[in-house]
């Protein structure tokens, strides 16, 4: 594999450009026969799986090439199984991958030098040669030849001693393709490689954190830009990639740029060429003779290290001391370790939490190695449950993570998932529902929902180690969610429930999880933020139940408030729009096959389903809301209607007992209204000049008694007048 590999890869294991030429402890020996055994760069690859064979080979003879971005996602395209793939590469064939004409010679010369002297043909496929341990002396010493360091002993060689060998290889046995495909899938797990004694005082050292900050005299000397600063304009260009770019490439970069050869990377760095190439990365004015003592600490007595590791491991763990020298205040981190095995055995996972008291041990230091393959792989889960900016940089130191992701980390970038040199990037607007008395979705109260921002950082193959998993608030959350900051929780949130449902899962007996590595890791990562999103959909159905329930049981007395129903009707859109980005990202996902190397892919393709019926539930809450906004209008209607009817039926009583009132009234005037005339007109004094009454019945004896006769006879034809006229009314009113 190339340098790149390092990154989140953990660089304490295996650091750097050399942790891909390790290769896994489980991975099969089935391989092995074209894997050269040459004791400088290309010695390597011996131990790296098929694919990783050929990446590792390729950054050897065609580093120009192999040093392109693109350059491993071709390989990946083309499907490289092993070294006798490319070793049956033609001109043309090599061309079309993009080589350059030198680079296309280096390749074909080492096909030639590989597969002609065994009787392969390079553009055959019926036969490989068997495995290095089946062959002789001579076969080893030939094989030899394909690295381009030995290239030179080749022509020292006399004739007669290459033919010698040249005939020995032609006797040497051969398998069938198909065979050895067969022993590399079911072929003994081979033995991890062991590191150097220089290697392992390499750790050593790395590891001795006060060493490190002890570089720095005063605390003002390590004071590092922030990120965070408004004044800058480019966080990336002028923090990121100026300070903290460790990354393997901007290794090689460097390196060469101070007059080193990237290709071979095997002259060790001198004292002014690490300082100048630490000027350059952003470390300038360091005390000189503590960078020379630095130096002679690294290179040691036989100065064996080459250039990429000596200047690697300076930079690292110099910018690393820089960062830790005081104390992170409210920094935490849980660190979950277990052991992979190819042979699917579940292993314990142990769980770690990382004070500030803690931390300069943490990041100076390397996880433990496994002592023998049985033991499997090292793969490890790193998780910041609260956002730290100088924490994040020294995660990003430690583990060479991509100036790119770092700035999506800073900048919450919205869901996405990408591949930033050998390392996945995934990030997450996770919506949740924020628990408490009296909310989450019931009758008590509307749901309350909390944004989050999930990010994670996958090692990419063969590795596929190490997990980096960062949570924090979501800045913009009130600004996107209808009804702003009061509908969601309070400042700061809620811990997120997924990383404790994960720790749990590694925990428990027997975990399955623990015979994955890192890729079902992210896999389980998003699996559980996906769950989280669907809770909110339900919490939302549970809440527009309980008030379609209520609108049916009151009606227009229920307390459904439109306002909260139109504000559901918006949220609903938002969650709706976050399924469908973390649909798609788990959809680009199940495509990547790098991704899902431990038969993941088909547990992605369930999850994007479970996202997709999660989306048609939020969609369909939506046209809910719409629904009960209209039921509870037509009940308010029905309501209102009916409210007009009763007054109507009232006012309408209250008119007819008026006229009724009226019809006596007028009836008593009609029926008094003679008699009243008849006393008005006797009742006047009209006399004559005696003063004698000049109305004649005044005069007469039964004037009286008279009146009262005329009067009574009056009121009784009235009455029984008035009694017909009420019973032909009545009749008619029947009617």
């Amino acid at each position: 594999m190339a340098p790149s590999a390092r990154a989140v890869s953990e660089g304490e294991d295996c650091r750097g450009w050399q942790s891909c030429l390790m290769g896994d402890a489980g991975e099969k020996a089935g391989s092995a026969a074209l894997e050269l055994d040459v004791e400088a760069g290309l010695d390597d690859c011996t131990s790296c799986s098929g694919a990783e064979a050929v990446e590792s080979l390729l950054w050897q003879l065609a580093p120009s090439w192999s040093s392109l971005p693109e350059s491993p996602a071709k390989l990946r395209e083309e499907r490289f199984r092993n070294l006798l793939d490319l070793a049956r590469l033609d001109k043309e064939d090599l061309r079309e991958l993009g080589l350059s004409m030198a680079e296309r010679g280096r390749v074909l010369h080492w096909a030639r030098r590989a597969l002609e002297p065994q009787g392969v043909e390079p553009l055959m496929a019926g036969t490989v040669v068997s495995e290095m341990s089946d062959a002789s002396p001579e076969h080893k010493h030939l094989l030899a030849f394909t690295s381009p360091k030995h290239a030179s002993k080749a022509n020292s060689l006399d004739s007669a001693a290459l033919s010698h060998s040249f005939s020995a290889l032609a006797t040497c046995p051969v398998k069938r393709y198909d065979a050895l495909q067969a022993d590399f899938n079911a072929g003994p797990a081979a033995t991890p490689k062991k590191k150097s004694s220089e290697e392992e005082r390499l750790d050593e050292i790395e590891s001795q954190a006060d060493f490190w900050c002890n570089c720095f005299t005063v605390a003002a000397d390590a004071v590092v830009p922030n990120p965070m600063d408004a004044a800058l304009q480019d966080v990336r260009e002028n923090i990121l990639e100026a300070f903290f770019d460790c990354t393997p490439e901007r290794v090689r970069e460097v390196i060469s740029s101070i007059g080193q050869n990237s290709q071979e990377g095997a002259a060790p760095v001198s004292f002014g060429e690490l300082q100048l190439g630490l000027e350059r990365c952003g470390l300038a004015g360091l005390d000189p003779k503590t960078l020379s003592n630095v130096f002679e600490r690294v290179m040691g007595d036989k100065c064996a290290l080459q250039a990429q590791q000596v200047f690697d491991t300076v930079l690292t763990r110099l910018r690393l001391a820089q960062l830790l020298l005081k104390p992170l205040k409210d920094a935490s981190l849980m660190v979950v370790d277990y052991n992979y095995s190819s042979k699917n055995t579940s292993s314990k996972a142990v769980v770690n939490f990382v004070d500030e008291g803690m931390m300069r041990d943490f990041c100076f230091g390397h996880r433990p190695v496994p002592k023998s393959s049985e033991e499997g792989t090292a793969i490890r889960w790193v998780h910041m449950p609260k956002f730290n900016l100088t924490l994040l940089l020294a995660l990003t130191v430690k583990y060479c993570l991509h100036p790119l992701s770092v700035e999506d980390v800073i900048e919450q970038q919205p869901t996405k998932i990408d591949r930033y040199g050998q390392n996945f990037f995934l990030s997450v607007e996770l919506l949740s529902v924020a628990k408490g008395p009296g909310v989450a979705g019931s009758a008590a109260g509307p749901v309350r929902v909390q944004g989050q921002h999930v990010v994670a950082f996958c090692a990419g193959p063969p590795r596929l180690d190490t997990l980096l998993t960062v949570i924090q608030p979501e800045r913009n959350f009130a600004k996107d969610w209808p009804g702003g900051s009061s509908s969601s929780s309070s400042r700061g949130g809620e811990p997120s429930r997924w990383p404790e449902r994960l720790r749990q899962r590694l925990e428990a007996a027997r975990s399955r999880l623990t015979e994955r590595k890192a890729d079902f890791l992210l896999y389980t990562v998003v699996d559980l933020c996906a769950d989280e999103l669907v809770d909110v959909t339900h919490a939302y159905l549970a809440r527009l139940a309980s008030l379609e329930d209520d609108l049916r049981t009151h009606g227009e007395r229920s307390l459904l408030d439109l306002g909260e129903v139109s504000l559901a009707r918006l949220q609903l859109a938002v969650v709706a729009r976050r399924l469908k980005s973390l649909q798609r990202v788990v959809r680009r996902a199940s495509d990547l096959e790098d991704l899902h190397t431990t038969g993941s892919s088909d547990y992605w393709k369930d999850c994007a389903e479970h996202l997709e019926e999660a989306y048609d539930d939020a969609m369909h809450l939506a046209e809910r809301c719409d629904a009960l906004k209209a039921s509870h209008e037509q009940a308010m209607e029905r309501g209102h209607a009916e409210r007009q009817r009763l007054q109507q039926e009232l006012s309408n009583a209250q008119a007819e007992r008026m006229n009724r009132m009226l019809f006596v009234l007028t009836l008593a005037t009609t029926l008094f209204t003679p008699l009243q005339f008849m006393s008005s007109v006797y009742g006047m004094n009209f006399v004559d000049k005696e003063g004698q009454p000049t109305i004649p019945e005044l005069l007469q004896k039964d004037g009286y008694r008279l009146f009262w006769i005329v009067a009574g006879s009056y009121m009784l034809v009235a009455g029984i007048a008035v009694c017909c006229l009420r019973r032909r009314l009545l009749k008619k009113s029947t009617v």
